[in-house]
């Protein structure tokens, strides 16, 4: 008799486990059915709102296409979902950089509550105009850029006239685009310490020539000529400039920086 007991209270155990496992599977598989319903067909991860901020050169709409694009490339899931839903949109998104070089930095906050995007964009800042020049010794069309500190080729530019803007002649062969950086690290900071040294001398020069690059050596246009070497730190021109500035500029041909803490003229 106690085995018989000892029996259907086996059975009865197991008809539970099973009903529990049966049930937990159920609720298991209908809370993904229904935490898909929700991502999928629901309004509930449907964006209501995107906001831009930030943007002067580059238009909110074209951002935002971008972002979608980029946002639904990611896997077969964004793609499934679509760029309406803001599961799909990358909180990290420094890879627009490549498609957008007008953008230095953007960052994508979500409320998930309202259903609202907000892109913050930072956008690189005009430092130079880089003009392309031919054996014409004229600025050939398309070929005038906006580059910022960083070197990078960001914008199309006009041709620019007078002392007021910062301004590279280029006549080297070399094929530059938008995206591009103009020089090497080294060069490039340097380059950005020639023109601080022009200004702090009060010169009033902003216009350089870069005729052979592979020499890494660039001058003022005006008269005098001052010749710099891009490899080295302009810094120490500086002094020479100031006490040549006291002979009176106007009666040299040119001055000579090229050599680390020398100054030579003619």
């Amino acid at each position: 008799m106690d085995f018989y007991l000892d029996e259907r209270q086996r059975k009865k155990r197991r008809r539970l486990l099973k009903f529990k496992i049966c049930g937990g599977v159920t609720i298991f598989l209908l809370l993904v059915i229904g935490a898909g319903y929700l991502i999928v067909y629901s309004s509930f991860f449907k964006i209501k709102n995107i906001e831009v901020s930030g943007n002067k050169y580059v238009s909110s709409e074209e951002i935002i296409n971008q972002l979608k694009k980029i946002s639904v490339g990611q896997s077969k899931i964004s793609n499934f979902l679509g760029s309406d839903n803001i599961l799909v949109w990358k909180t990290d998104a420094q890879f627009i950089k490549n498609s957008l070089p007008q953008i230095q930095d953007l960052k994508i906050e979500k409320d998930y509550w309202h259903r609202q995007i907000k892109i913050i964009v930072s956008e690189r800042e005009k430092f130079g105009v880089w003009y392309k020049i031919t054996n014409n010794q004229e600025p050939i069309t398309n070929n005038c850029w906006w580059f910022d500190k960083n070197g990078v080729i960001f914008a199309e530019a006009l041709q620019v006239e007078g002392q007021l803007i910062n301004k590279v002649d280029d006549f080297s062969n070399r094929h530059l685009e938008i995206g591009d950086s103009i020089l090497g690290e080294k060069p490039l900071s340097n380059l950005i310490k020639i023109f601080a040294v022009l200004e702090k001398a009060d010169l009033g020069i902003k216009s350089l020539k870069l005729e052979r690059p592979e020499l890494q050596e660039i001058s003022t246009e005006s008269s005098p000529q001052i010749y710099f070497s891009l490899r080295i730190d302009p810094s120490f021109g500086l002094a020479a400039i100031e006490s040549l500035k006291s002979t009176g500029l106007n009666k040299l041909e040119y001055i000579d920086l090229r050599v680390e803490n020398r100054a030579y003229y003619k």
